[in-house]
């Protein structure tokens, strides 16, 4: 099993199924940690399609708001496993590029801030957030600042989150590797979208995974596997529970992540996924 293992789950980022209308009960209470990470805080776009710092949440709230969050740690509270709220900040498809790289820092602070104190004064908590830009179009100096600012405030100085993960991919990795570099010590995990590339078989995943481990703390190195149709073709089912297995025997791999369960929800076996990287990363497997 892995040491310390967790076991991240995006949601709400999708409209479908019309039964998902809650967490789903897949969390492994032999796990160290599970999160459900909100998708997601998006950004308002002006016309020239540039972003202006201001957030809104794009989850149902009707569905994933304060009293489902407090149902959620209420239903775990005497678990050994500790079950997070994060919320993620970006969405699918959505670009970092600044309309004001001046501004922008303290009006994304601002609005994300609104949105976190919302759940707060419902005393509902929610542990952190997660950065997720899949499309950046600054230079990695320029993301690394406003981003970076943004997690400072929220973290250090406010203190309105306990944790920050981000989630860089094969075409954002130099932007986010720079980030990373910068605020190493605010950092806690790192949601690689390995499925956002080409992994044709186990080895390969392995070798991806042992090269980000030079860059990133292999400790805090989670592996991501999408059930959205759109990843598919990339990396396959079966490659990466050889791969992860691999990872998890030789204690390499701490932890997994899924994009996303509104997809795994809606699938012809219902969160199968889901339910055995958990069994594998808690050394319960029936292979």
């Amino acid at each position: 099993m892995a040491t310390n293992p967790i076991f991240r789950e995006y949601i709400g980022g999708k409209p479908y199924p019309d039964d998902l209308n809650d967490f789903p009960d897949i969390i492994n209470t032999k796990l160290d940690e599970f999160h459900f990470l909100l998708a997601s805080a998006v950004e308002e776009y002006d016309s020239n399609g540039k972003g202006t710092g201001i957030f809104r949440q794009n989850w149902n709230e009707r569905y994933f708001g304060a009293e489902h969050i407090k149902e959620l740690k209420r239903k775990y509270r005497y678990e050994n496993v500790k079950v997070k709220v994060m919320i993620s900040i970006g969405g699918r498809g959505n670009a970092f590029d600044p309309a004001e790289k001046e501004v922008w820092p303290d009006r994304a602070r601002d609005s994300l801030e609104k949105i976190i104190q919302h759940y707060q004064r419902l005393d509902a908590i929610i542990d952190g957030i997660d950065i997720n830009y899949e499309v950046v179009k600054t230079n990695e100096t320029d993301f690394a600042h406003c981003i970076g600012s943004v997690i400072d405030a929220l973290k250090n100085k406010d203190k309105v989150i306990n944790e920050v993960s981000i989630a860089p991919s094969k075409n954002t990795q130099s932007h986010y590797l720079k980030l990373y570099r910068a605020h190493q010590k605010d950092v806690r995990l790192v949601d690689y979208q390995f499925y956002d590339q080409s992994v044709p078989s186990a080895a390969d995943f392995v070798a991806l995974f042992r090269q980000l481990s030079d860059e990133y703390q292999e400790n805090i190195l989670l592996a991501g596997f999408s059930t959205d149709p759109d990843d598919s073709g990339k990396l396959s089912r079966e490659v990466f529970i050889e791969a992860a297995t691999d990872l998890i025997n030789t204690g390499s791999l701490r932890g997994i992540f899924v994009w996303d369960a509104n997809d795994s929800a809606a699938a012809d076996d219902p969160f199968f996924f889901e339910i055995k990287a958990q069994d594998l990363l808690v050394g319960s497997d029936s292979k």
